[in-house]
């Protein structure tokens, strides 16, 4: 069971920013309530690094911070991912569904919560912008199963919007090698390589979405 004490959150935040300000507030605010620890990185601000390397970076650096600590989950996330209410409760009703060896599970990719529409009084509802017939889920509705990253690819089907993913401490390594092993082949953008490396041990929230994307009035880009 993922709790205050076995949990450590990880982020970006750049200083000197107001949406960065903003996000980091929402942030602190959402998960002092639950009394889970955050962890803010330091953010990359540099016009000269193409965008995807500083999204590579992020994740890598993400990954490997959580590598040198003893928490057994970590949740990953953009700097504007907002969880839903009773995040935690949901959150462990999936958990306790996912087969023993799971790898990471993301909670609410923009594709599915309905990101292009903005439509907030369904946050936390399955609403999304691509036809999702024929693509296989849990028989209790709560997660995506059998992710096909060739298939998930093809209907662009992006880990993003925002980035935000649970991942135990069991399989950091394997997530981290095929990360950065698809980023060298490849160069996209963060959400594009997660769903790249996508494997019989991912799975992706369906219903609930466990949070969603506030961008706070733009990008740090």
């Amino acid at each position: 069971m993922l709790k205050n004490t076995n949990t450590l959150i990880i982020t970006t935040t750049l200083p000197n920013n107001t949406i960065s300000e903003k996000r980091r507030n929402n942030l602190v605010n959402n998960f002092s309530k639950m009394n889970i620890p955050l962890l803010l990185n330091n953010g990359i601000n540099d016009k000269n690094i193409p965008n995807h390397n500083i999204m590579f970076t992020i994740i890598k650096n993400a990954l490997e911070i959580y590598k040198n600590t003893s928490f057994e989950y970590a949740i990953i996330c953009d700097d504007d991912f907002s969880p839903i209410d009773n995040f935690l409760e949901e959150l462990n009703k999936t958990l306790a569904l996912l087969p023993n060896d799971w790898r990471c599970i993301h909670l609410c990719p923009g594709y599915l919560w309905g990101r292009k529409y903005r439509d907030h009084t369904k946050i936390g509802l399955l609403n999304p912008e691509h036809d999702m017939n024929n693509i296989p889920f849990h028989e209790s509705g709560r997660f995506y199963l059998n992710c096909d990253n060739k298939t998930y690819v093809r209907k662009s089907f992006w880990l993003g919007g925002p980035i935000a993913f649970v991942i135990n401490r069991n399989n950091v390594d394997s997530l981290l090698n095929d990360f950065i092993n698809k980023y060298n082949m490849y160069k996209e953008n963060n959400d594009v390589i997660l769903t790249a490396i996508l494997n019989q041990n991912d799975f992706v929230c369906r219903h609930p979405l466990l949070g969603f994307e506030n961008e706070e009035g733009g990008t740090t880009f």
